[in-house]
């Protein structure tokens, strides 16, 4: 596979920006003044560049707005969605960390919450491609929600909580690779199975496609 740049460069970007603005969110003690100023300039900063990246592999970027109406259906619509409410939760939060020294625990919590809701519903976008079976897996969820609370961690200072988050990952990573390989194996096709006459004979095919 080769993964357009701007999806690697979306999934990178926003990851650590929504995991940035999680711990941000939940902490109980977070940073006030300057300190949170800068967290939170790098943490929107990564989570909007992030989100601007994905809007360069659609067919038509100009059409972006429009992934709003599906939200029913469509994990990218959810995504929309619930990334927009999560930038706009954590606005008023920053607002009273930044010129208040207050941590409003209702905007905190729920934009915290909601930006862990955005990285999972970027990795469902994933998951239901059913056309790769590398993402059509469990390990899309895991993997997304590892890499950005352990990043998220790593970019807040939250060193101790990054030790032990990314050996774990990497755990988690290697057990989502052999599990991949093993279900490949075991679903693998050959003119034989595609054409439900194994039990005939050796089937070959009559001319090259």
């Amino acid at each position: 596979m080769h993964p357009a740049p701007s999806i690697i460069l979306f999934t990178t970007l926003s990851g650590l920006g929504f995991g940035m603005l999680a711990f941000l969110g939940l902490d109980a003690a977070p940073p006030t003044g300057w300190s949170a100023l800068a967290f939170l300039f790098v943490a929107y900063s990564l989570a909007v560049s992030g989100l601007l990246a994905s809007t360069f592999h659609l067919g038509h970027p100009e059409r972006a707005l429009k992934a709003f109406t599906q939200w029913r259906s469509s994990w990218l619509s959810r995504e929309a969605w619930v990334s927009l409410l999560a930038l706009s939760a954590m606005a008023p939060y920053g607002i009273g960390l930044v010129f208040l020294d207050q941590a409003w625990r209702v905007p905190g919590v729920a934009g915290g919450v909601l930006s862990v809701a955005t990285v999972f519903a970027t990795s469902m976008i994933y998951l239901q491609m059913r056309t790769v079976p590398r993402w059509n897996h469990w390990s899309p969820p895991a993997l997304f929600l590892g890499f950005a609370l352990a990043g998220g961690a790593l970019m807040t200072g939250r060193v101790s909580v990054a030790l032990w988050a990314l050996p774990l990952l990497g755990v988690v990573q290697v057990a989502a690779w052999i599990d991949q390989e093993r279900r490949e194996k075991a679903t693998e096709t050959d003119l034989a199975t595609a054409t439900g006459l194994g039990h005939v004979g050796r089937v070959r095919a009559f001319e090259s496609p």
